[in-house]
């Protein structure tokens, strides 16, 4: 159990882009203290500029984001946003300058349907988990449509290296035909050769049970492996290495255990009981440059009001599992990705694309 201290004043309303933390900074203090005897005393501020938004009124059709669904970056430093509402990749510069879209609405060659992951090489290749239309959808470098990956499941997101592709597969939410025992990930050759599979589900009596306790986000791992972020009932991280074998676990915070405590589902379910379910990670991030994986938290802390928000906490831990600092957020995120320049960026609900600059104690102290 964590008792959990948020150090420092409620964050001011904001005022303009860029003008919404303690004096043009975000900064937040969670101190951690676990009640496990070997357990010391962390404390870490992490503070952020904010540079660019994408995606407000007037920023024109191609930076207008309809329930968009994940960020990355290939090797110049260019930002792909997974505009899943709208079935399209956006690509932009650095800065957020819009250069290029890859995909549109429909079936066919090159297009996309309900996408909700994507993975982008350093030289620009982009695969995109194409969940409508059962497939993973690849483009070339200079956004050419390559030949489909045409899946037995529907992807939700998928990791690439440099021989492997690692497909996280949508668990169904009904027992009408009994357990699904399929591994979760399912492994593939650049061509699309498959090559294993690995994660066996965890099994439950009810459908949406099922469902919950198998929804899990994907992300790279160091050594060409690949790491799993629970979304619901379980805070942690499993990390896998390129064969698939398990290499260790990284327990995250929760800080919701009043409202859902973690690692219990409901005996009776109606939509009470199932808002009860904890949330945790709603996504995740490995950053290279940092050595560090973000997490992007499910619940986090109740308003004055009563009210319990979601997703407006980042953490950060290192390779080794160690916790090394939390984010406050101004708004609820859905997405988080590491660019090569050391900023970051964050997907909000409202369609948003932000980029920060981070003030980071890891490299230089704060004062």
């Amino acid at each position: 159990m964590w008792s959990v201290g948020l150090a420092g004043d409620r964050l001011p309303a904001p005022r303009r882009p860029g003008e919404f933390a303690l004096p043009g900074l975000l900064a937040a203090a969670l101190v951690l203290s676990s009640c496990a005897p070997e357990s010391r005393l962390e404390e870490w501020t992490l503070a952020l500029e904010e540079m660019t938004v994408l995606g407000e009124a007037g920023d024109g059709p191609q930076s207008s984001f309809f329930n968009p669904m994940d960020l990355a970056f290939d090797g110049n430093g260019r930002l792909y946003v997974l505009d899943g509402g709208n079935d399209r990749v956006q690509v932009f510069d650095a800065e957020g300058k819009y250069l290029a879209t890859r995909g549109r609405s429909g079936s066919g060659p090159g297009d996309l349907s309900r996408p909700s992951g994507m993975w982008v090489y350093p030289d620009g290749e982009l695969l995109v988990a194409d969940t409508g239309n059962g497939r993973i959808q690849r483009y070339g470098p200079s956004g050419e449509p390559l030949p489909a990956m045409k899946l037995d499941f529907l992807p939700l997101d998928v990791v690439g290296t440099d021989r492997r592709l690692f497909v996280l597969r949508l668990p169904p939410p009904t027992y009408v035909y009994g357990p699904d025992p399929t591994p979760l990930v399912q492994v593939f050759d650049r061509d699309g050769l498959a090559l294993g599979a690995h994660v066996t589900p965890e099994t439950a009596e009810v459908g949406i049970l099922y469902f919950l306790l198998n929804t899990l986000r994907i992300a790279a791992a160091p050594g060409g492996g690949f790491a799993l972020a629970n979304t619901h009932v379980y805070s942690r991280i499993r990390l896998f290495d390129a064969a698939g074998n398990p290499q260790r676990e990284i327990p995250t915070l929760y800080k919701a255990a009043a409202l859902a405590p973690l690692g219990r589902l409901p005996k009776l379910l109606n939509d009470e009981s199932l808002t009860r379910v904890a949330k945790t990670a709603l996504d995740l991030c490995w950053d290279p440059d940092r050595g560090m994986y973000w997490v992007l938290s499910g619940y986090v802390d109740r308003t004055r009001e009563g009210e319990w928000v979601t997703a407006r906490e980042l953490y950060r831990y290192d390779a080794d599992g160690n916790y090394r600092g939390t984010i406050v957020l101004p708004f609820r995120a859905v997405a988080v990705a590491a660019s090569p320049d050391r900023t970051l960026w964050l997907l909000d609900e409202e369609g948003l694309a932000h980029r920060f600059r981070l003030r980071d104690p890891d490299v230089a102290p704060i004062f």
